[in-house]
């Protein structure tokens, strides 16, 4: 866990249980190890794999949480850490790419192609079924977040990934309205069989 990260962590555990927030990491800690061990990631090598042995850690948190409290507190609280962590990793990888393109599409394909290339999109199955100047339709019909979070029984935390989307989205794009259709439960995480990103220059 980066220094952000880890703070970011810190200071909602803290406000959620105060002196007793080592115990709740601690805990995490020891139970992300067997979470992931009783997965067909535990042996695995690759990029795909390290992409996804960063997650027994959420899982663990969760359980853990709801151990002390109940599922929606527990998805609550974890909200609170997922999302804005999300964003600020999102947001520094966007940071990194120059913007020569003429279009906001154009630079949003841009940040598509660089995901695609060195972030998650690389363990994505994903398509374009309309893409010119004035929209951008992506469809991703498989989510690495999604696959091992169902593995381990914590289907539900996949939402929160979608939340960190629509966040960052809408923060690093301004000039294009993001939305999935017809509701923003219009992805994998939500029983759908594909996540929809639609994106339109705004007028």
């Amino acid at each position: 866990m980066k220094t952000k990260e880890g703070i970011i962590a810190y200071r909602v555990l803290r406000r959620e249980f105060g002196w007793a927030w080592p115990i709740v990491l601690i805990n995490s800690l020891k139970r992300k190890n067997e979470l992931l061990r009783n997965t067909k990631w535990s042996k695995a090598k690759g990029e795909e794999a390290e992409f996804v042995k960063r997650l027994p850690f959420v899982a663990a948190s969760y359980l853990e949480l709801i151990r002390r409290s109940d599922k929606e507190t527990a998805i609550n609280i974890m909200r609170s850490i997922i999302v804005p962590i999300g964003l600020n990793e999102s947001m520094a990888g966007f940071r990194t790419l120059e913007n020569p393109c003429t279009t906001p599409i154009e630079y949003l394909i841009s940040y598509f192609d660089y995901i695609d290339e060195k972030g998650a999109g690389r363990f994505c199955n994903r398509e374009y079924p309309k893409k010119n100047h004035h929209v951008c339709h992506r469809v991703v019909t498989k989510c690495p977040f999604h696959g091992f979070f169902s593995e381990v029984g914590t289907p539900e935390l996949t939402q929160l990934f979608c939340e960190v989307d629509r966040v960052f989205y809408e923060k690093a794009f301004p000039e294009l309205l993001f939305h999935r259709g017809d509701s923003w439960e219009n992805t994998i995480a939500y029983g759908k069989d594909h996540c929809d990103f639609i994106f339109e220059l705004k007028t």
